[in-house]
């Protein structure tokens, strides 16, 4: 990659969050929000920064700057859901400390500043990640595309907002830019903190083996096969090891079911379609969700069956059942923005003017349309 790939991507990356940024502060000047006690705002935030203190953002504000209430407790929580790499990082870019911060003296204020810093910085090495790996398998041009595609996703809100979903990406992202190289420890280590960062990780695992049976034989199958084990293993030991502090060993799962209503199965995701009204883009359930769901499915089985880097389809695969499976479709709409094989492909097919003005005009539509309702405390997916 050269300078100028890098300064281009520098310029795209910095014209978009101004304009998402630009869109969330019309968005709260013009449109009507969603109020009540539940619907909390920074105490000193200006429209700029208030507009990404919005659902989840809280909890990992509150994590990094009190602490896990399991932990405290010893009882299951609603943040046992939230891994420990984000908030973690939230609270060092936030610079907090025994007599407060340095950003404001309202500690969610500062959370939020932190996470912001972390989830764009995050977002832009996965640009240049991204960027790298199309680049090295399919060209300049779709490389580019595939940036541009990341940058005006339907999604952007979640991707420079106070989420894990660039943390995840960036991850993601080196682990195959590792592998790529053959840097096998480096890209095992990068997937160790996926895992810690969304549970979804875990769909590295197969992909990594898939690439060392191609890659690999003999001894140096075996060895690597068993290493390729780590993430997943290392995401089990902190969901028991949770578990068994609160008393209960498989509390991850069942504070996704008693306490966020997700029930671990798939048939329950679909059904739940049949018993209860369902909106457009409501929260829960909608057709949104469900619309996604069946999207994301059908383009991962696609990419397996077609391209040459299987081990890219496997994520793809994965990393789109695994929150399927989860026993609510909530989510999914930004859960596909962490697959990255599907910003390439789409790259790949609009290889024409008219096709890449057409998906970026829908693509950045959306965009605007799901950041201004999630400023205004009407979607969180």
């Amino acid at each position: 990659m050269t300078r100028k790939h890098l300064l281009n991507i520098l310029i795209l990356f910095v014209i978009t969050r101004i304009a998402l940024i630009g869109a969330g502060v019309a968005s709260l000047r013009f449109l009507s929000s969603v109020e009540g006690d539940e619907y909390k705002h920074l105490l000193d935030g200006v429209p700029a920064l208030d507009m990404w203190y919005r659902w989840d953002a809280g909890f990992y504000a509150t994590i990094a700057t009190e602490g896990y209430d399991w932990l405290e407790t010893r009882q299951p929580s609603a943040d046992m859901a939230f891994l420990p790499v984000y908030p973690l990082a939230l609270r060092l870019a936030s610079g907090i400390s025994g007599t407060g911060c340095v950003w404001s003296p309202y500690l969610s204020t500062c959370a939020t500043v932190g996470g912001l810093i972390i989830s764009n910085l995050a977002l832009l090495g996965s640009c240049f990640l991204l960027y790298s790996l199309a680049y090295r398998r399919f060209g300049a041009p779709t490389a580019w595309r595939s940036v541009i595609l990341l940058l005006i996703a339907p999604t952007a809100v979640f991707l420079s907002g106070v989420y894990t979903e660039s943390t995840f990406l960036f991850w993601v992202l080196l682990t195959f830019w590792m592998l790529e190289r053959d840097k096998f420890l480096l890209a095992i280590i990068a997937a160790c903190f996926a895992c810690l960062t969304r549970s979804v990780g875990v769909a590295l695992v197969p992909a990594i083996l898939w690439w060392v049976w191609e890659h690999n034989r003999g001894t140096t199958l075996k060895v690597r096969a068993l290493l390729a084990l780590i993430p997943g293993i290392l995401f089990s030991v902190y969901v028991l090891g949770t578990g068994f502090y609160v008393g209960e060993p498989l509390a991850f799962f069942s504070a996704y079911e008693g306490i966020w209503g997700r029930s671990s199965s798939i048939l329950d995701s679909i059904l739940i379609y049949t018993r209860e009204p369902v909106a457009l883009l409501g929260w829960y359930p909608s057709w949104l969700d469900l619309f996604a769901a069946g999207s994301y499915l059908v383009f991962a089985l696609w990419i397996v069956w077609k391209w040459r880097r299987r081990a890219w389809g496997i994520y793809a695969l994965f990393a789109t059942l695994i929150p399927i499976a989860s026993g609510s479709l909530v989510g999914m709409p930004r859960f596909g923005g962490v697959i990255f094989p599907f910003y390439i492909q789409i790259a790949r097919w609009i290889d024409r003017p008219w096709k890449q003005a057409l998906v970026y005009a829908i693509s950045a539509g959306l965009a605007l349309l799901f950041l201004s309702r999630f400023v205004t405390w009407r979607w969180i997916a």
